[in-house]
């Protein structure tokens, strides 16, 4: 059998480190990752449940007064819902797309009372009002779902 030169050994044991390195971080990001994931499917679970949905889109995170995940969905008879479960409370709230706007129209909401370099728009509850939280580089700006009025600004 063949002996390995040094420098051969050393690329050796440098990948094989850098595999471990590697792996190591893909678990730990995993890990770090796996809390969501399971808040998300219980929220969509409950969701699925509380509003008779047979297919659901997608889901928010809101980070207000208190956290919810809002999913997007669809019914049998084909109605879009949005469904608030509260993280904490298990509060949940049921409105349809067409009871108020939509992000985009939130967005220029925003846009028309200041909101520069928007990031982000995520769908929440502050209190008990439906809102749309519209992110920008200066600040948040929550937007009532219902009636597009802006509810407020709250500085970064």
């Amino acid at each position: 059998m063949k002996k390995l030169t040094p420098v051969k050994q050393y690329l050796l044991g440098f990948s094989l480190i850098l595999l471990v390195l590697l792996l190591s971080a893909a678990t730990v990001l995993d890990l770090a990752i796996q809390p969501k994931r399971r808040a998300e499917k219980l929220a969509t679970q409950v969701a699925i449940e509380k509003a008779d949905l047979v297919q659901t889109s997608s889901v928010d995170l809101y980070n207000g007064s208190k956290t919810y995940y809002s999913v997007f969905g669809t019914t049998a008879s084909g109605d879009q819902k949005i469904v608030a479960v509260g993280e904490d409370n298990g509060k949940v709230f049921v409105y349809s797309v067409t009871d108020g706007i939509n992000r985009k129209q939130a967005e220029q909401v925003a846009a028309a009372n200041g909101a520069t370099g928007i990031s982000k728009v995520v769908y929440g509850i502050d209190g008990k009002t439906p809102i749309w939280e519209v992110t920008a580089t200066d600040g948040y700006y929550l937007v009532n779902f219902e009636t597009s009025e802006l509810v407020k600004k709250e500085g970064i």
